[in-house]
């Protein structure tokens, strides 16, 4: 009787914690997809139900693909990750509020670890792509100069957009359309900015999408014609591009007059604008090739 139980348990243990998705020499197991859904159900405050975890799956299991090839690539270096990054990390996301948080994920017979996990990878990739491509992010001084002088001999008044994002890794497999209705209803479940934190491949994702104040003259006209309809509050129709989707926020408006502007930290804040969309670039880009050579199998 103790053999059989012991088997039972056994078999009941392999199928809870099946493979399901093989990324090169790494797996994905269904108590790996279940953890990673539950979290972030958990961590944006709602209720774990079928409803919620159908909505998420996809781009859960999209969000695990995407970290084992980040994982295989860290491989071939060595970064450490401070814990107070980590726990910092997890404070942001759950409000401070992070001894309820770790309670809860208890309480559902999830892992604490596997999320940190996660944390730590995605902190360990901001780097890598730093130390890879900050060379190339090059910044011309001169140009920056010219566009603010443009700027504040044409105008009085500067108009200013507070803007956040949302992009997501878009594969030639992939159904454009499902994932867009995903992440639309994922924004209206839990918020922009929650999404963003959970499902965006970006830097600023760490940041819940938000990429601060920009002035409109410094934007792509492609953008300006996205972000100039919508109403404060409001997000754009999906951009798709080669190889993401990209969503944006208005988050706020303003008018500012360029004779109080400082114009020393409005040009800090411009240069590291261009550098965050920059090493954004580099970050998909280097991403996306990983993926396009990588062997993912689907059980």
């Amino acid at each position: 009787l103790f053999i059989l139980f012991l088997v039972s348990n056994a078999s009941i243990s392999s199928i809870n914690n099946k493979i399901i998705v093989k990324v090169e020499n790494k797996t994905i197991t269904s108590f790996e997809l279940k953890n990673k859904i539950n979290t972030l159900l958990i961590s944006s405050n709602r209720e774990i139900n079928q409803a919620n975890v159908n909505k998420i799956k996809r781009s859960a299991l999209n969000s695990l693909i995407n970290l084992k090839i980040k994982e295989i690539e860290l491989s071939k270096y060595n970064f450490e990750i401070e814990e107070n990054l980590i726990n910092n990390y997890l404070k942001s996301i759950t409000t401070d509020n992070l001894d309820e948080f770790k309670k809860k994920i208890i309480e559902s017979g999830l892992s604490l670890e596997l999320f940190k996990d996660e944390i730590r990878t995605e902190l360990k990739w901001q780097r890598l792509i730093f130390s890879i491509y900050q060379k190339k992010v090059n910044i011309d001084d001169s140009m920056i100069e010219k566009e603010l002088q443009s700027i504040y001999s044409n105008q009085s008044n500067i108009t200013e957009f507070k803007i956040s994002e949302i992009e997501i890794l878009l594969n030639e497999s992939d159904n454009k359309e499902k994932m867009i209705l995903d992440i639309k209803n994922q924004i209206e479940k839990i918020g922009f900015e929650q999404t963003a934190q959970q499902i965006s491949i970006s830097q600023s994702a760490i940041n819940k999408g938000d990429l601060g104040w920009i002035n409109s003259k410094m934007l792509s006209k492609k953008i300006l014609r996205v972000i100039k309809p919508l109403k404060v509050g409001e997000y754009s129709e999906a951009i798709i591009g080669s190889n993401s989707i990209l969503f944006l926020k208005l988050s706020d408006k303003r008018l500012s007059s360029s004779k109080k502007i400082d114009k020393k930290k409005y040009k800090k804040e411009i240069i590291k604008l261009k550098k965050n969309q920059l090493f954004n670039l580099y970050s998909n880009s280097h991403l996306s090739k990983l993926k396009n050579n990588t062997l993912i199998e689907y059980k």
